[in-house]
């Protein structure tokens, strides 16, 4: 069963395999992303007649409904090992797909969202997230940055694709044509090529050259990690989880508006599709941004540095957009500064808490992420809806982004107490 695992790491680490798997897997996270409903949104208003607060409503509690249940995909993740979870979450978003085919009322809508968002946004970048780093350790950031890559070309095609999906095939096929993708692309790729740890399968970490015994492995493992409940008794935690919220609150907000707020700045539906792809697009340069600074960095002043960046990216979205050209810098300034958080923050976990237990401590660290993305449309649908401007959403989310700023530099690598009998 493993011998091909033996004649791939002969050639390259097999690690490499699991990263490419992962950074499929965040690819086919697409469905759950809010960039991918929200194309599906405009056919909800226009054949439904739901106003954007309904719409947003519903996504925001489906969305914090989520955040708050991740943490038990992690625990799963802990106990049964991420292939197991791999394969039941593919299956689950797959279904969550055919079930949004079939959505014909508000409430069907709702329980699409927390599907969705739940097997999607959640699950399948939680499971990726905490794999990669039980094979890297002195790559780590390279390799979550290579592992991002899924997203930036979900990012980048999947508005468009599912717009011509859409206009092509009509909605409900759409979503069909998604669930089939997922059982005969990824599930396969899945049960193939997924392993836990690089010990299960008889290898060193990165092939290194000092050979530890499998439980030498599994001791340093204990030493170096901190369990959920430790986790969460460290300011660190608490202050990066809150800081996280930023990130997936601001880009939620205006991605499941964005066709409305370009609209508003003269950007058509079609240049709108093309231009939110683009806020992926700096994740290409990830790889050298993560050998060259956030590897050599430490993530306290990686943090303070996108903080102000998305502050300053707020601002241009306010006062400066008013059309495609300057929309255009305004995704990618803000894409770069999102895209260098996102690999930070997927290395200061492991680099924080050790790895043991980091499935646990990823799935509580989601919960932020999730509720911030929930917080998101709801501020941006009430705004429009009250005040007839986007602006007072923006302005509401740049003074939490300045608060979180001053939490940066209170951040520092905790140190486990070791208690001695």
């Amino acid at each position: 069963m493993r011998q091909h695992v033996t004649k791939i790491n002969k050639k390259i680490y097999y690690g490499w395999m699991i990263v490419f798997i992962a950074a499929i897997s965040m690819f086919f996270s697409s469905p759950g992303q809010t960039y991918s409903i929200s194309v599906f949104n405009a056919v909800y208003e226009n054949e439904f007649g739901y106003s954007k607060t309904m719409l947003s409503t519903g996504y925001s509690i489906a969305t914090v409904c989520s955040g708050l249940l991740i943490v038990f995909i992690g625990k799963a993740t802990d106990k049964f090992g991420h292939r197991k979870m791999y394969i039941i979450v593919t299956i689950m978003l797959a279904a969550a797909a055919f079930f949004s085919s079939m959505v014909m009322n508000i409430w069907m809508i709702y329980i699409s969202f927390f599907l969705l968002r739940f097997f999607g946004q959640g699950s399948m970048t939680l499971i990726p997230s905490s794999l990669v780093p039980q094979w890297f350790e002195k790559k780590r950031a390279f390799a979550l940055s290579l592992m991002v890559m899924g997203s930036f070309f979900g990012t980048l095609l999947v508005p468009r694709l599912n717009l011509w999906l859409i206009q092509t095939f009509q909605w409900q096929n759409a979503w069909r044509i998604w669930g089939f993708s997922l059982l005969i692309v990824l599930l396969p790729l899945v049960l193939l090529f997924i392993y836990n740890k690089p010990y299960e399968v008889g290898i060193q970490m990165e092939n290194e050259d000092n050979l530890l015994s499998e439980e030498d492995q599994k001791m340093l493992l204990d030493k170096e990690s901190w369990t959920l409940s430790e986790a969460l008794k460290t300011k660190e935690f608490w202050f990066i989880g809150i800081m996280s919220m930023i990130v997936p609150m601001f880009i939620t907000g205006v991605t499941f508006h964005f066709y409305s707020i370009m609209g508003s700045r003269g950007v058509d539906n079609e240049t709108a599709a093309w231009i939110i792809g683009l806020v992926a697009f700096p994740i290409i340069f990830m790889p050298f941004v993560a050998r060259a600074f956030i590897d050599k960095t430490k993530p306290k002043y990686v943090f303070a540095i996108t903080q102000i960046m998305i502050l300053f990216s707020m601002i241009i979205l306010l006062f400066w957009v008013s059309n495609a050209g300057t929309a255009i810098f305004f995704i990618l300034f803000y894409g770069l500064a999102a895209s260098i958080q996102s690999v930070t923050l997927n290395t200061v976990w492991p680099l924080y808490f050790g790895r043991k237990y980091l499935g646990s401590i990823r799935g509580m660290t989601t919960v932020f992420m999730v509720i911030g993305s929930a917080m998101g449309p709801l501020p941006f649908g009430v705004s429009y809806d009250q005040f007839d401007s986007f602006n007072p959403a923006i302005v509401a989310m740049m003074i939490f982004t300045l608060v979180t700023v001053l939490f940066t530099f209170l951040i520092n690598k905790p140190e486990k107490k070791i208690v001695s009998l």
